[in-house]
């Protein structure tokens, strides 16, 4: 390989594992001041969860979770590297009036790696434990990016534990990622280590993680991961379980794809009609201006956007029917 290819290759890997994840860089100053009277911003240094603690899932992992406030139960997950402390923007306002449970998915944070490769399948099990563990029948649970997939996967393993899925900017296949956001992903393993030590992320693994000195393990284990294919189209499809789907204007994923992941709960096929009730689909989509895919886990419009949903019925929206061709 060119010298030159190489190293834009690497270039970016780095910004792929440094971004795409989670993102752990501060907003804009313009766009911060946008939000300064958001009704439900909260200074996130001041919240602290009321307990945490450790759930145990197969092959004997010990599964870290937070909690925050009380009420009605609902899961939180952070993008890919990032532990809980990410989503804070999310969690906060949301447990002024729910329980807010953050989990730290297997590599991130407080919870450790297994020997065996890392799944998006047995990362959905393992949702399900922590709310075994905490004796939840049923939840609201939410995703961003790599904790979206995580929810995914909770939502088609176990649908009688989920309330409601709360999608936030990830994909329902990995053909729905752009091209050139691919070759990030597939590009991300162990060489990587070095050159991310001096960066944020970095330093949170070090501080919270039961065994630092694997950074480069993790690396390889979420390079491995996302050079999988997959496709979920058709277990999405089958769901019954009420959807919110959240997205940045410019994403990450393509506006096609957004489009069909929508189409998949019945969305977008057709007028809901103006007479009578309309004839909503079981999901229900927010493209959020203004934002990317590496800095909408940090947006403090989230919240609000989910609190709006889960007080709507939406769980008892009219079940779609497309019209005939």
């Amino acid at each position: 390989m060119p010298k030159r290819k190489f190293t834009n290759l690497r270039s970016v890997a780095l910004g792929t594992a440094v971004f795409l994840f989670g993102a752990c860089s501060p907003q804009p100053a313009e766009q911060a001041n946008t939000h300064k009277t958001e009704p439900n911003a909260m200074h996130t240094n001041a919240v602290h969860p009321s307990r945490n603690g450790y759930a145990e899932a197969a092959e004997g992992l010990k599964v870290h979770y937070e909690i925050y406030g009380e009420g009605e139960p609902i899961v939180v997950m952070a993008g890919g590297l990032m532990d809980t402390s990410t989503m804070l923007q999310v969690i906060a306002p949301l447990s002024r009036t729910r329980q807010v449970i953050g989990i730290d998915l297997e590599g991130h944070g407080r919870t450790a790696l297994r020997k065996s490769p890392m799944t998006h399948e047995r990362n959905g099990d393992d949702v399900a434990a922590v709310l075994r563990h905490l004796k939840i029948r049923k939840a609201d649970v939410a995703g961003y990016s790599h904790g979206g997939d995580a929810a995914i996967r909770m939502s088609i393993q176990h649908p009688e534990m989920v309330r409601n899925l709360i999608v936030i900017s990830t994909a329902a296949e990995r053909d729905g990622w752009y091209p050139s956001t691919l070759k990030g992903m597939e590009a991300v393993n162990s060489g990587l280590a070095e050159q991310m030590k001096g960066t944020p992320l970095y330093t949170r693994y070090v501080q919270v993680s039961p065994a630092p000195e694997q950074f480069g393990v993790l690396l390889d284990r979420m390079g491995a991961l996302m050079r999988k294919d997959y496709d979920w189209r058709a277990e999405i499809a089958a769901l019954r379980t009420p959807a919110l789907l959240m997205f940045a204007d410019h994403d990450a994923i393509s506006a096609k794809h957004i489009a069909e992941f929508y189409a998949l709960f019945g969305g977008g096929l057709q007028d809901a009609g103006w007479d009578g009730e309309p004839k909503f689909s079981r999901a229900r989509l927010a493209i959020v201006p203004g934002y990317t895919h590496y800095n909408f886990g940090q947006s403090p419009d989230i919240a609000p956007i989910i609190e709006r949903y889960l007080t709507n019925p939406t769980s008892k929206a009219t079940q779609f029917e497309p019209e005939p061709n």
